[in-house]
């Protein structure tokens, strides 16, 4: 099977200097391509524009404090889910202060809320598995800035 690939060169880093934040440019970008449904959910809010923002961080005013791996939704809700996690223990605990993200676990929460048809984008500087009950859309491969490790949006959709 073969999979679309994107190469997106983007500024760095968002006006807002949120660290952690995707690049200038990149939700409007996303939704250009791939035109969701609506509601959008991002579990790993932050400061993300996309949708409904949910996080552990009260400090960023999300729309509702939850956690990722047990979202407070029903199922077949959002027409697409955006996960940009911390990637790593390290990088959970010393920016955000919170244990590591378990990909299968808050991966399988997103396709759980998705709609049948809508997508999951799995934001990462590595390309991450494709979940069960889904079928690779395309893979968006991002640069920025001197220095900066690329990142990797996969993007799945539900079955």
């Amino acid at each position: 099977m073969s999979v679309e690939n994107h190469v997106w060169v983007l500024p760095r880093p968002r006006r807002d200097h949120y660290v952690g934040s995707v690049p200038l440019h990149f939700e409007k970008k996303l939704l250009r391509l791939l035109e969701p449904d609506q509601p959008i959910l991002e579990p790993f809010g932050g400061m993300g524009q996309l949708g409904i923002r949910l996080d552990l961080n009260n400090d960023v005013r999300p729309d509702i404090y939850a956690d990722a791996h047990q979202l407070p939704f029903r199922d077949n809700v959002f027409g697409m889910v955006f996960c940009d996690p911390p990637y790593n223990s390290e990088y959970a605990k010393k920016l955000y202060n919170t244990k590591p993200p378990k990909y299968k676990q808050y991966i399988a929460e997103a396709v759980r809320v998705c709609k049948v048809g809508g997508y999951i984008v799995s934001y990462h500087w590595a390309m991450t598995p494709r979940p069960g009950g889904t079928t690779y859309h395309c893979r968006i491969f991002i640069g920025g800035r001197v220095w900066h490790k690329p990142r990797v949006a996969c993007v799945f959709v539900k079955d």
